[in-house]
């Protein structure tokens, strides 16, 4: 049987194979090159090395999550603000669960001796799947149900910061105003990060849905006002 052509999408293929069988450790040129039924050095004409084969894991996979939850936002009418935030976050929770190794390498504990190239794909990637959930609190503030703050309550620092990512994800947004995009999502991360990882096993068992929804859903009220007469800061 001929082998089958060598694409990219057969190394993030059988890279992801690697890592869902045996972690982040387990994706190396060589085994790679061994599923795929080629050599090391033919594989080499393809990627750089390993870190190589990193990026194009992560970047996929990053991709992949965002397409999931662009077509969540499909389901959603387009003035529901409050919907939309909720069936991206939704989507992003059950993608977590759905795939938990591919969670863990992109959202989890950094990988030692492997750095993102500068403005290579993985940074673009990030960059969509920010855009988008920044997108989502742009939306909110346009039709005032964003919890803002005024800008002269943050630090010089967190201001700087704040304004620097509004800027990298194309955000029209005022530091006070971006400030529960991210909070949102570090909230966001750490709730599905521990269900994710069984921290929630010793108290609910297998199945914390319903108090990792609970949660969510108290997210979302801290971070929106409710609906009615357009508001302003708080």
């Amino acid at each position: 049987m001929p082998t089958p052509p060598l694409t990219v999408d057969a190394i993030v293929a059988t890279s992801r194979a690697l890592l869902v069988e045996g972690g982040a450790d387990a994706v190396v040129v060589r085994e790679v090159a061994r599923r795929l039924g080629v050599t090391a050095p033919a594989l080499y004409r393809h990627v750089s090395g390993r870190d190589d084969l990193l990026t194009l894991l992560i970047t996929a996979c990053t991709d992949e999550v965002t397409d999931a939850c662009e077509d969540a936002l499909e389901t959603c009418r387009p003035d529901d603000v409050e919907g939309r935030i909720r069936a991206a976050t939704l989507a992003f929770r059950a993608w977590a669960l759905d795939h938990r190794p591919e969670f863990g390498l992109v959202y989890g504990t950094p990988l030692m001796h492997y750095a993102a190239p500068v403005g290579g794909p993985t940074v673009e990637a990030g960059q969509r799947f920010g855009g988008l959930f920044g997108s989502l609190f742009v939306e909110a503030l346009a039709a005032g149900r964003l919890r803002v703050i005024d800008d002269d309550q943050l630090s010089p620092g967190v201001r700087a910061s704040l304004l620097d990512t509004a800027t990298r994800l194309g955000l029209p947004m005022r530091a006070g105003e971006v400030r529960p995009f991210i909070v949102g999502w570090h909230r966001m991360l750490g709730i599905v990060s521990v269900e994710v990882a069984g921290h929630l096993r010793w108290v609910f068992g297998e199945d914390a849905s319903t108090f990792a929804h609970e949660q969510l859903e108290e997210l979302l009220a801290e971070l929106l006002v409710p609906a009615g007469p357009r508001a302003g800061s708080t």
